[in-house]
């Protein structure tokens, strides 16, 4: 969990920073609009990811805190688990280009919808607790 932490994180920032290089941000990139390059494309799927990631983290506190320390123990090795599941299955949908310039794309577009579904089953927990 930690080492996908620190690869997002170091992808994050180095997104940033490009950003920051061109005096540009997500939200004033146009291009994520209509991508025209695989570039363009994988850097707006970062983009994705880290929003979605954001939004997973923010749930899964939410619930985690709403929780008793046994469930939070289950909860947190559901999702740890989870978390090996979105790499695995991400570099296996990515294999289906193998040594192209679209696996890392690939990868990045299953992480981000991936997040995006754990991301509403973490917030379904938290309204059906209520």
């Amino acid at each position: 969990m930690r080492k996908m932490r620190a690869v997002l994180l170091l992808a994050a920032v180095c997104w940033l920073l490009v950003g920051r290089v061109l005096g540009q941000t997500v939200a004033e990139n146009a291009a994520c609009e209509s991508p025209s390059t695989t570039a363009a494309m994988r850097e707006c799927e970062l983009a994705r990811l880290k929003r979605a990631d954001e939004g997973m983290e923010a749930a899964y506190r939410a619930l985690s805190a709403a929780l008793d320390p046994e469930a939070q123990a289950k909860l947190r090795a559901a999702q740890e688990a989870w978390l090996r599941f979105r790499a695995a299955e991400a570099a296996y949908q990515a294999d289906a280009a193998r040594g192209g310039t679209l696996a890392p794309l690939i990868a990045e577009s299953v992480r981000a919808d991936l997040t995006e579904s754990r991301r509403k089953e973490l917030e379904k927990a938290i309204r059906d607790r209520k």
